[in-house]
């Protein structure tokens, strides 16, 4: 499902820079489960009209595919997503991707996983990167998850930070639209 919705104040075309915002995780894993609830939550949301919100929580070569079909071309992706990289659970980052993509081998066992249904930020990243659909500007919104178990709801650390991970990224959407 695609939802974009215009602001109050429309944007002058000439200082807009088109922006898509996505989550991306795994349906009723719990805290990995993060980025695919805020999309949902987010798609509800009235947006500037720059910003086009986006399910992409489909696999990478089908992303990709997307990307290159749409008439869109976007000047910058914010993602929404969990990941385990041993910090303190709760904990919220944001990151600019710094687009580097691993060895021929590492790109092809990402497109593999990506063929077999595997979804995860780092092969969408390294798949549509590779294919080079994606703009230069990604930034990432993630968080540690504490629960990575099958669940139907996130643990109380990371639910208390629902409300600042959009926060944080309507604060990129911002910063987007007057670059």
């Amino acid at each position: 499902m695609s939802i974009s919705r215009q602001s109050e104040i429309p944007i002058p075309h000439s200082e807009m820079s088109r922006v898509l915002v996505s989550g991306i995780g795994y349906s009723n894993m719990s805290d990995l489960s993060f980025g695919r609830v805020l999309y949902g939550e987010m798609a509800e949301m009235t947006w500037p009209e720059h910003v086009h919100v986006e399910d992409l929580n489909f696999g990478p070569v089908m992303i990709y595919q997307w990307f290159e079909e749409s008439p869109v071309k976007y000047d910058k992706v914010v993602l929404v997503s969990a990941a385990n990289r041993g910090r303190v659970p709760g904990t919220l980052v944001v990151y600019a991707w710094d687009g580097v993509l691993p060895d021929e081998a590492g790109i092809q066992a990402c497109i593999g996983e990506a063929v077999t249904g595997v979804l995860s930020l780092e092969n969408l990243l390294i798949v549509c990167k590779h294919f080079g659909v994606l703009p230069d500007e990604v930034t990432i919104i993630e968080i540690e998850p504490q629960n990575e178990n099958y669940g139907l709801e996130f643990s109380p650390i990371v639910a208390a930070k629902k409300g600042e991970a959009i926060e944080l990224v309507r604060y990129e959407v911002m910063k987007a639209k007057r670059g």
